[in-house]
């Protein structure tokens, strides 16, 4: 087997200018993309007065497994291998996880920059990522500048 990115994606524009940064190095390292979403069950406890009611765990998989597959169809337009990985769990974790599971060569993530609320969800994943996967991890600002790990 070749080499093995994994881009993580949650479908926002951050993880896609990561994946386009990811396609780049992929296509110089003749990798595969494993476009990796997880479906978070923390939302499947969050429900606020008024908001909408927790999602289910068939929720967040079938979110998580749109983003995957979107992702793989930007890979395969960029004319790189891919293929959707979904799982269900905490996103740092399950990351890191998998990263050890297929023995990656590295994790391409994007960050949300410094803004408020996106810099506490994108970023506090990848900060664990970057702190807990057995791999290389690359991470890629929104103005495409990219900081290795």
């Amino acid at each position: 087997m070749g080499n093995a990115m994994i881009i993580p994606t949650d479908g926002s524009e951050y993880a896609e200018n990561a994946a386009e940064v990811g396609f780049n190095i992929a296509a110089k390292m003749d990798a595969t993309i494993h476009a990796l979403a997880v479906g978070d069950l923390n939302l499947t406890q969050i429900s606020s007065v008024g908001g909408p009611p927790p999602k289910t765990k068939d929720d967040v998989t079938e979110l998580a497994a749109g983003w995957a597959t979107e992702l793989v169809e930007l890979a395969e337009d960029a004319g790189i291998p891919a293929e959707p990985v979904v799982r269900v769990g905490k996103p740092a974790d399950e990351i890191a996880t998998y990263a050890g599971e297929i023995d990656a060569d590295m994790v391409v993530i994007g960050t949300a920059g410094r803004s408020g609320l996106e810099r506490r969800l994108i970023g506090s994943v990848t900060n664990e990522v970057v702190q807990t996967a057995p791999v290389p991890v690359v991470t890629v600002r929104p103005d495409g500048s990219v900081d290795a790990a």
